[in-house]
């Protein structure tokens, strides 16, 4: 039987456009638009589904075009629906310019349909029938809150921005484990240093940290263990989602009861898979990444 995992947070209509050539600010530059889904909370869960866990999405869903283009995805991807949140509204949208070089010049990220979530639209009971849940901070701090308050499984952080860093505040000592980036890390703690806010972060209640810090690899703490693990050397084709895949990873790692080494190395493994490819989920990912 698959492992029961659910994802809390957000899903939208990711717009990447994507210069020919370095991006030359101020002009307009000759390349690419494409429109994929996405979301932190969507992309979390396709990389379970693909990793072989049975996933459901409690994310917002609005009523709009892209609404219907998100849900069909959903079906295709094996990511169940059935405790999303039905709103009226736009769906939520994330717009990301890239730099010519694979990697992220800017983004704007209008979630704003996830604003009208409230803890009383959460099901509580739902929720804790699962193995775990993976969350995002694209929740209202209120909804984090209830959910760090009345769960009763293992809990997995994204941050989602420095921006909404904070909102994991009161509910880092629910956590079974974190995964921001150097900058989320540095808003949680005060520490720019990776390695020292990875230490940090266990102190202040998480039961494992693991902060990516880019072009200088993972920094992870946790069970009486710490260390670095360096970054994959290969040129990226699109950056965007690697964070998303490092952070399923470590929900499988968690939920499978490995050490967090080997957490840590599933993590780089499974991020490295997602570089290489062209979209925010690699189609390739398989069960047999976890062996």
């Amino acid at each position: 039987m698959r492992i029961p995992v659910c994802v809390l947070g957000g899903m939208n209509m990711d717009i990447t456009g994507t210069p020919a050539a370095p991006l030359l600010p101020g002009d307009s530059n000759p390349g690419s638009v494409r429109m994929s889904a996405g979301g932190v909370g969507r992309n979390i869960a396709e990389n379970l589904a693909r990793l072989g866990f049975s996933v459901e999405l409690m994310a917002p869903v609005g009523n709009d075009g892209f609404a219907s283009i998100l849900q069909q995805d959903c079906a295709e991807a094996g990511i169940g629906l059935r405790y999303a949140f039905r709103l009226e509204g736009a769906s939520s949208i994330y717009f990301c310019l890239m730099d010519g070089r694979g990697d992220m010049a800017a983004a704007i990220n209008d979630m704003s349909l996830c604003d009208a979530l409230t803890p009383q639209m959460l099901d509580m009971p739902a929720i804790n029938s699962f193995a775990g849940a993976a969350l995002d901070a694209n929740l209202p701090e209120p909804v984090l809150k209830k959910i760090g308050q009345e769960a009763a499984i293992p809990l997995v952080g994204d941050p989602v921005s420095v921006a909404k860093a904070r909102r994991f505040l009161s509910l880092l000592p629910r956590l079974a484990a974190i995964k921001p980036n150097r900058l989320e890390a540095a808003a949680l703690t005060g520490l720019e240093d990776p390695s020292l806010a990875a230490r940090a972060l266990v102190k202040m209640g998480v039961g494992q940290a693991f902060v990516s810090a880019g072009p200088e690899g993972l920094f992870f703490c946790g069970q009486g263990k710490e260390g670095h693990l360096p970054a994959p050397a290969l040129r990226p084709r699109n950056a965007t989602g690697a964070g998303d895949s490092a952070t399923a990873a470590i929900v499988a790692g968690v939920l499978l009861g490995k050490p967090i080494q080997e957490t840590a190395r599933l993590a780089c493994r499974i991020s490295a898979c997602t570089l290489r490819c062209p979209g925010a989920v690699n189609p390739d990912l398989s069960p047999s990444l976890l062996d």
